[in-house]
């Protein structure tokens, strides 16, 4: 069984605010994976969940390039972003494992791409775009056996 829930956010605030409500609910070792298009609110979502954890969100940026961005505080953020990796095997290259197992959340963007290499149970976020400013989020628990 899994735990669903279906949003629809009107703004970039509203996508923030939702991570940022979202945030205390987590726990050390927890992954979401967000999944949707480009421009989607994905980012947007990870500055929430940094400001729910008391971590800057202004330093929040997509790690487009570098793969892995760490911001750290009392629970650190991980923010993977896989859009560039063309094999989920490059993800032990920048220390996927390390990263899941240290004091903090993992939240990746385009996580699907990790393929066998998610854990057993995880939080799935994804994100349709269904005008300029308003997004279908849809968050489900995916529960590890």
């Amino acid at each position: 069984m899994s735990l669903k829930l279906n949003i629809v956010s009107h703004s970039e605030a509203e996508t923030v605010g939702l991570a940022q409500k979202l945030a205390p609910m987590l726990r050390t070792g927890d992954v979401l994976v967000l999944t949707g298009e480009l421009g989607t609110g994905k980012t947007a979502f990870v500055r929430g969940l940094a400001r729910g954890l008391g971590i800057d969100e202004n330093n929040v940026n997509s790690p487009s390039y570098t793969i892995v961005n760490e911001y750290p505080g009392a629970m650190a953020l991980y923010h993977f972003d896989l859009y560039r990796i063309a094999d989920p095997s490059e993800l032990y290259e920048v220390g996927w494992d390390e990263y899941r197992s240290r004091n903090g959340v993992v939240a990746v963007e385009w996580g699907e791409r990790a393929g066998e290499l998610l854990p057993a149970g995880y939080y799935r976020i994804e994100f349709t775009m269904i005008n300029e400013s308003e997004r279908k989020i849809d968050i489900e628990v995916i529960q590890g056996e």
